[in-house]
C-alpha cells in the first residue's frame, strides 16, 4: 500500500531542500519558509514552525533566533549593570556568535548580528579613550569601493 503524501511531508521535504546548502538560517529566511508553509502548503502556523524546527534539529541547522538567545546572557555578563560593552568585549562576542552559528558567518555579518541583538536589548557601546563610539557606529555601513570615488582630473 503506497504511503500518502501529506502537505506536512511535502513541506518537510521542501525545508530539507532549502537547508541543504546553508548551515545558518536567518530570521528572514525562517520567516519566508514559514510563510510558504502556510500559504503554499496550507499548514497551520504552529505546524509549519514545528516542521522547520524539526528539520533544523535533524540537519544540524543553526537558527538566528536560537543563536541570539544564546548570545544574550553573554552580552549581559559583558555589559554589567549599565549594559555598556567595550570594543574588546564586542569583538569577543562577535567571535562567539560566529562559533555558535557554526562558523559560517563572515566577520562583518557576525558584527551586524551582535549589534542588532545589542540594540534590541538596550545595550550601549562603551566609549573609548577619545570619547567616541565611532567603532560601533561604523558597523553595518557599506564601504564604498575606490572605483566609485571621482578623481580630481576626471569628469564624472
Amino acid at each position: 500500500m503506497p504511503k500518502q503524501d501529506t502537505s506536512g511531508d511535502r513541506f518537510m521535504g521542501y525545508v530539507e531542500l532549502a537547508a541543504l546548502d546553508r548551515p545558518f538560517l536567518s530570521k528572514a529566511e525562517e520567516r519566508r519558509l514559514l510563510e510558504q508553509g502556510i500559504s503554499q502548503f496550507g499548514l497551520d502556523p504552529s505546524d509549519a514552525r514545528g516542521i522547520v524546527l524539526y528539520v533544523a534539529q535533524q540537519q544540524g541547522l543553526r537558527l538566528e533566533r536560537e543563536v541570539d538567545s544564546r548570545i544574550l546572557p553573554i552580552l549581559s555578563r559583558y555589559g554589567g549593570k549599565r549594559k555598556k560593552i567595550d570594543k574588546k568585549k564586542f569583538r569577543e562576542a562577535t567571535s562567539l556568535y560566529n562559533e555558535l552559528a557554526g562558523g559560517v558567518l563572515s566577520e562583518d555579518e557576525s558584527r551586524q548580528y551582535v549589534k542588532q541583538v545589542m540594540e534590541q536589548n538596550k545595550f550601549r557601546p562603551k566609549r573609548n579613550v577619545m570619547m567616541s563610539r565611532g567603532w560601533y557606529d561604523k558597523i553595518g555601513k557599506e564601504k564604498k569601493s575606490a572605483s566609485l570615488f571621482p578623481l580630481p582630473f576626471r569628469n564624472v
